[in-house]
């Protein structure tokens, strides 16, 4: 790992800058071309014969002028596209035009001061923002003034009332280039970023997919380089950190295999003792002491059961293990054990089942976690209670209901927020009978128990004073 890291020090590659400098070199020939090929169509236009070219209209007023001017029956058709024009009869009114605004009152008055001109006279003046008005006299009477602009115009007359000034349909073809060409490039760039940025991004996944054992690829962009080589010092230093830890883990469930491996054989002589001695009191002996000595029995199998259970976890094979059970039988269970947790704590038991729970069907539930789960409702409450402890079993809305009561203070309001948390143990309101340590197992391993069966664990005070917790398991098999 240390190889590793150490050769993802030190890659070369091109600045970042010189890959963004170089797009920008790219998108403003782009855009040239763009530009250019826009200029070029519209002097193919003009080479054609389609467009006047822009100065054609000032260049060639003169001689329109004199065409015009010897010309009968001036109409609109005879006028080139590239002038605009008015007529004004002998008095200087507008007969005839295709001007508006101020041009027209301009056109007016040069048409107006050449009525009295000699035949074949063309005066021609300046209009300001590139504009020419040429008047002259017309052999009929009345006069003439043509304004040409400069700007190139379409020859066909059709297409001048068709299509936009060629000039504005050449800066429209060349906006429209220049952003297709923009597009493009950008396109291009962030592929090819896209693309340098994958091994980053590829190695950003395994190592969120926890895959720590492979080299973190390179590319020619020194930054890039950098960031590739700051993610392979951090996958190594993880990797090493996670095996460290991995290690240690391994060793602590090693030493829980075998304490509980250990602990089995005291628990096999604590049971037959126990057996030993119920047997030896028989019928005739002490009640008391013949119950008391099948509890320590039972309680013994029980823990026997719970080193299996620690031994399989600590192997990594634990897991829930649900198979079809009637909640009956479940139910005289939890009842049983509620009751030996009652004797040894010194609290009365009131225990309740509900008439539907005999005849519900069987579910699949891990019976021996779910009895686990009730037995530290109990074992809790009977810690804290005064006197009493109740347990009732029921069936209710497709569930089984298992509920746990004390008359003891209650959960206080962060007990009732939090209790099911592990390791919670700052229950200010309740404290225990004997005064032991708490460790904030109890409440969490019930809940945990509930919840891989498809359950909840839920907190509450009873109104009549005391706390209960309720383990609540759908039967449906959710």
């Amino acid at each position: 790992m240390a190889a590793l890291r150490t050769g993802a020090r030190g890659r070369g590659g091109m600045p970042l800058s010189f890959v963004i400098a170089r797009y920008f070199a790219y998108a403003f020939a782009a855009v040239a071309a763009a530009w250019l090929a826009s200029f070029m169509a519209l002097s193919a236009a003009i080479n054609m014969g389609w467009v006047y070219e822009a100065s054609w209209g000032p260049a060639n007023a003169r001689g329109v002028a004199a065409l015009l001017a010897a010309g009968e029956g001036l109409g609109p058709e005879d006028i080139p596209t590239a002038y605009r024009y008015a007529v004004v009869d002998e008095s200087g009114e507008v007969s005839e035009t295709d001007l508006e605004g101020a041009r027209l009152d301009r056109a007016r008055q040069e048409a107006g001061a050449v009525l009295d001109a000699a035949p074949g006279a063309v005066e021609i003046t300046g209009g300001g923002s590139g504009l020419t008005y040429a008047a002259f006299p017309l052999e009929g009477g009345g006069a003439c003034a043509l304004v040409s602009e400069y700007l190139p115009q379409w020859v066909s007359r059709d297409l001048a009332g068709l299509l936009p000034n060629p000039q504005n349909l050449m800066l429209a073809g060349a906006a429209a280039g220049s952003a297709l060409a923009l597009a493009l490039v950008a396109r291009r760039a962030s592929r090819v970023i896209s693309r340098k940025m994958a091994p980053l991004t590829e190695a950003a996944g395994r190592v969120g997919a926890g895959e720590l054992g492979f080299a973190v690829g390179s590319t020619n962009v020194r930054e890039v380089n950098d960031v590739l080589a700051a993610m392979d010092a951090m996958r190594a230093s993880l990797a090493e950190s996670l095996e460290a830890r991995w290690a240690a883990e391994r060793e602590q469930r090693e030493q829980v295999a075998s304490l509980a491996h250990d602990l089995k054989t005291p628990l096999t002589v604590l049971r037959a003792n126990a057996d030993f001695v119920a047997e030896e009191l028989g019928d005739e002996g002490d009640a008391d002491l013949a119950a008391a000595a099948r509890d320590i029995s039972d309680g013994a199998e029980r823990l026997d059961g719970y080193v299996r259970l620690l031994i399989e976890a600590s192997r990594g094979s634990g897991g829930a293990d649900r198979a079809p059970v009637r909640p009956a039988e479940l139910c005289e269970q939890v009842v049983a054990e509620a009751a030996q947790v009652a004797r040894a704590r010194g609290v009365a038991l009131d225990a309740a089942t509900g008439p539907a729970v005999a005849g519900a069907p069987e579910a699949p539930l891990d019976r021996a976690a779910l009895a686990r789960a009730a037995a530290n409702l109990v074992a809790n409450a009977a810690e804290h209670a005064r006197s009493r402890v109740s347990v009732s079993c029921d069936v209710a809305g497709g569930s089984l209901v298992i509920e746990v009561a004390d008359d003891g203070p209650g959960f206080s309001p962060a007990a009732l927020e939090r209790g099911c948390e592990r390791l919670f143990t700052d229950d200010s309101s309740r404290s225990s009978r004997d005064g032991g340590r708490h460790y904030g197992l109890g409440l969490h391993a019930a809940s945990e128990a509930a919840r891989a069966n498809g359950g909840a664990v839920s907190l509450a005070n009873s109104p009549s004073g005391g706390a209960v917790a309720t383990i609540t398991i759908p039967l449906d098999g959710s």
